[in-house]
């Protein structure tokens, strides 16, 4: 064996967590132990040139060579949580969730990724991705670029109907909710920041004109979570409801909520939040009769008016 073969043997070895005692490996390759030292070298000074994350050590305590990293590992726990929310979120298609999946399962070793693929074997068979069934990590990470950049973008969008618009806009944040990617882009022509569902891009190209916005008028995209559902922006307002269902789902749902009363007689709490009005009026009509909505009194008149429609289709 040469000495070459003999030094991606023992880097192979090393990449499968192994501790390799220098002893044992002039004996097993018939070579002298100094051969073994200036393969360790080699292998630690090809290690540097490439910059990898890991580097070759000697552990005293083991009595032998092994990889070791600066960086955070990824533990067991921490990745099968995320295949699993990555399964539940449905966002991405076939091939990109598994994609997907291989490389978090080959941040761990080989032992490992045995205790977690039965626990994962029966969601990938039976997984049913989006309707649209594109391609949108690398969708995601340029738009993750464009906002880096600032740069202004004309995209080809298509509408909810299929007709297809132009639109000039600034990509300002990306955000996922309820199984969609969203591009938050400024548009000058309607002076608002709008959402774009980011897999209905059908083509983009930079701007021939750019949009500028100052460090003050940011979009906060954090914020932006605490009173926003289903993507649904709206009308900002403060809500007031009672509810008689899971208190702790009502919390949720709505970050910025507080409680502001109980009332045990009534089994109900009056809840307060922070809310685009679209929104919340789509997840509080799916709560039925466990809600009833107290203020602002706009909302209240909105809400009965959209019950009163609901009702006119069973009343035909």
């Amino acid at each position: 064996m040469n000495s070459a073969y003999r030094q991606l043997t023992i880097f192979q070895r090393l990449t499968s967590q192994k501790t390799l005692i220098k002893a044992d490996l002039a004996q097993e390759f018939g070579v002298d132990p100094r051969a073994i030292q200036r393969d360790m070298s080699r292998i630690k000074q090809f290690m540097a040139d490439q910059q990898l994350a890991e580097h070759l050590t000697f552990s005293r305590k083991l009595g032998g060579y092994r990889l070791s990293t600066d960086q955070d590992a990824l533990s067991n726990q921490t990745i099968l949580v995320l295949i699993k929310v990555l399964l539940a979120s449905r966002s991405l298609n076939k091939s990109e969730l598994n994609q997907s999946i291989n490389g978090l399962l080959r941040l761990i070793k080989i032992n490992d990724r045995q205790k977690i693929e039965p626990l994962i074997k029966n969601e990938i068979f039976h997984y049913i991705p989006l309707q649209h069934q594109k391609n949108i990590l690398n969708s995601i990470w340029q738009f993750s670029q464009f906002i880096t950049k600032k740069q202004t973008l004309t995209i080809q969008y298509q509408r909810q109907h299929g007709e297809i618009v132009e639109r000039t806009i600034l990509p300002e944040a990306i955000i996922f909710s309820e199984y969609y990617f969203y591009v938050i882009s400024y548009n000058a022509r309607y002076q608002n920041s709008l959402f774009y569902r980011l897999d209905r891009i059908q083509d983009w190209h930079p701007a021939d004109a750019q949009i500028q916005r100052s460090y003050a008028q940011r979009f906060e995209e954090g914020e932006l979570r605490k009173t926003i559902q289903y993507m649904q922006p709206g009308k900002r307002i403060t809500l007031q409801f009672e509810f008689t269902g899971i208190v702790e789902s009502a919390l949720d749902r709505f970050p910025t909520a507080k409680i502001k009363t109980r009332s045990p007689e009534k089994g109900s709490v009056l809840i307060e939040a922070e809310a685009f009005d679209k929104g919340a009026m789509m997840w509080l009509l799916s709560q039925g009769a466990m809600v009833k909505v107290v203020a602002p009194q706009s909302f209240v008149d909105l809400y009965k008016a959209e019950i009163r429609k609901m009702n006119a289709w069973y009343l035909e």
